[in-house]
């Protein structure tokens, strides 16, 4: 149906989505000998997986399952898409040898890459028509399919012993399984253990981290996995792996350095070369270095870096495994992307192991029988440091990037906060030290009860939050009292004119003690100028930019004006510039009148946005309705 005024428009066309699953449908008016037919004229390499005997004949509600080779994808679009409303056609599944975006599975290819190819390059044709593994290739990828995708749902027994799941699966696995191998004279135990390891001895079994995600919706998998690899922690907890790609091969020191502004420790960093590169390029991520969704692929794996997650080696401070190598590996690959040039397509330059159980399988290519012992050493030594001076009352919130922060027991002091750092984060010590020290004068620095060779003792003070004068919806920053502001504009002044400044100033990090007054917490960043300091207005402490040849920035830093800065006029309702120059009486009024416009221009743009994205939302759910109606009427005609 050709709508009026766009000549040569379907209908069928405006519900089209984008590709961000394998599920397509066959276009309309086509039949299915109809595509297969076009597939085989334009030499598509593809096979039809499982369920094919009945073709062209389909059981009502059942999809085809198809392979596709990555290259011959395109070639599907004038027969199959995904569309936002489905048309009532045949339903696909497409998957590819690489698992390209829109054709994986779990955010895994489908089959390794071994087995995949190994289908479409040995694919017969079923009656002269139909490209289908052949009898070797159907047993192997139909083991795969019920064991690593299906697990007890296949209605398969987990093992001997084992009876049959109470609920039978869609197909039967068993009997098609019984049959393929009585033809192939396979002498194989048709339960998931016995398939598993079958597959495993073909060197056809998925690697660990594949195994992992695909045991996200798999109990007997997950069971399996436990069973021959053990716990996910491994008897190591902390322990990951980092994988830099090809392409990203010049930011190795780069790497080393932000993993340890994510609070990780680098323990050995293996270059990746020779036979040992080939192993882990064929034995980690299941071979699959491939592009993936970016515009251009990383390559191959250039090298290790082995680490340690720090805020693991403290035992009071340990919480349960979070995706904490996961997020960090996040924030790292977009720092890592910033250093591109303009012009210059963005790639993946970064993996990781997801926990200890697969950083483990990561090393086990290197063929390195001492690394497990060496790594534990550091381990144990890195733990053997991090150990609290007094007995801990509670660990407090913190990211826990450079150091744990907790209120210890001093038999002198009471209870007070002892600032724990980490091997690699002494320098930062070192500055808070000195903030309580040579800038023990200003007001606004705590006082020091204490000093260790990795620790600092400080009172625990009470916050009554006197300096906030009003909190923001949506956000962990608040509005500045006048005085508060007042007080931090003389603060800069102070710092600037001994040559220093404070990145990282924001209001988290003020509290106001009902005896000692404000107080600014964080003085990780204190740093002195190098070379020649601008103006007050220019100092990194009031504008937050980071400077040049700054020794250290904070994570997020940047060479712009930094947001997090407590000098924005949505904290203190004035231009810098304004509070700077210390306006005394008029500060109040005019603080209050541009605090309370910049909450209210803030509230408004945040209600806009709301406003926006829900109509977005009901125009779509308008449209697909309206599509819905309009092919129920006009019935899916090309």
């Amino acid at each position: 149906m050709t709508a009026p005024g766009r000549a040569g428009f379907r209908l069928t066309d405006a519900v089209r989505r984008r590709r961000d699953k394998p599920r397509r449908y066959l276009r309309p008016g086509l039949t299915l000998d109809d595509l297969f037919g076009e597939l085989d004229r334009l030499g598509v390499r593809y096979a039809v997986l499982r369920w094919f005997d009945g073709l062209p004949s389909v059981e009502p509600g059942e999809d085809i399952d198809l392979l596709v080779a990555d290259e011959d994808v395109p070639r599907l679009r004038p027969f199959l898409a995904s569309y936002y409303v489905p048309l009532g056609t045949q339903k696909f599944d497409v998957y590819t040898v690489s698992g390209l975006p829109g054709t994986d599975f779990l955010t895994v290819p489908y089959f390794t890459p071994a087995l995949a190819s190994r289908v479409l390059e040995r694919a017969v044709l079923l009656r002269g028509r139909y490209r289908v593994p052949s009898d070797e290739d159907h047993f192997d990828s139909l083991a795969y399919h019920a064991v690593y995708h299906k697990g007890e749902r296949s209605g398969l027994p987990a093992d001997a012993a084992a009876e049959p799941p109470a609920a039978a699966g869609e197909h039967d696995y068993a009997a098609v399984l019984a049959a393929l191998a009585e033809r192939l004279s396979l002498p194989v135990s048709l339960t998931l253990d016995g398939l598993d390891t079958y597959l495993a001895d073909k060197g056809l079994r998925p690697p660990l981290d594949t195994l992992d995600k695909l045991g996200a919706g798999n109990a007997w998998l997950r069971e399996r996995i436990e069973k021959l690899w053990g716990p996910s922690d491994a008897g190591m907890p902390g322990l990951a792996v980092f994988v830099l790609r090809e392409r990203a091969r010049h930011l190795l020191d780069r790497l080393q350095v932000e993993l340890l502004r994510e609070g990780f420790q680098p323990l050995e960093t293996i270059e990746l070369t020779g036979e040992v590169a080939e192993r882990v390029a064929t034995e980690v991520r299941g071979g699959n270095w491939g592009q993936g969704p970016w515009p251009v692929a990383g390559g191959g794996p250039a090298a290790y870096v082995v680490a340690y997650d720090l805020t693991r080696s403290v035992a009071e401070a340990a919480g349960p495994d979070g995706p904490r190598v996961t997020d960090a590996k996040l924030a790292i690959r977009e720092r890592l992307l910033g250093t591109l040039g303009p012009g210059e397509q963005r790639y993946n330059p970064l993996h990781s192991s997801d926990d200890p159980r697969q950083a483990l399988d990561y090393l086990a290519p290197l063929e390195d029988p001492g690394v497990v012992t060496r790594l534990q050493r550091r381990i144990a030594d890195i733990r053997a440091g991090m150990v609290f001076p007094y007995p801990v009352v509670e660990v407090l919130p913190s990211l826990q990037r450079r150091a744990v922060i907790a209120v210890v027991r001093h038999p002198e002091h009471g209870e007070c906060v002892c600032k724990l750092f980490y091997p690699s984060s002494l320098r930062f010590l070192e500055r808070e030290l000195r903030a309580r020290t040579e800038f023990a004068d200003l007001p606004e620095s705590p006082a020091l009860l204490e000093a260790g060779p990795n620790y600092l003792l400080t009172p625990r003070y009470t916050d009554t939050r006197r300096h906030v004068r009003r909190t923001l919806a949506g956000m962990r920053h608040v509005q500045l009292a006048p005085w508060a502001s007042l007080a931090m504009a003389r603060l800069a002044r102070d710092l600037h004119e001994r040559g220093a400044y404070l990145l990282d100033l924001s209001t988290q990090n003020l509290v106001t003690d009902p005896d000692a007054g404000l107080k600014v917490l964080d003085w990780e960043f204190l740093q002195d100028h190098r070379g020649d300091a601008p103006a007050l207005a220019g100092s990194p402490t009031v504008t937050g930019r980071v400077p040049d040849r700054a020794a250290d920035s904070p994570v997020g830093g940047s060479t712009g004006v930094g947001r997090g800065t407590l000098f924005r006029p949505l904290f203190t309702g004035v231009p810098r510039a304004v509070l700077l120059a210390a306006p005394g009486p008029l500060l109040a009024p005019l603080a209050e009148t541009g605090m309370v416009a910049f909450a209210v221009l803030r509230a408004a743009r945040r209600a806009v946005l709301r406003v926006a994205s829900a109509s977005r939302r009901r125009a779509k759910l308008a449209v697909k309705a309206a599509l819905v109606a309009t092919l129920g009427r006009a019935g899916a005609a090309p």
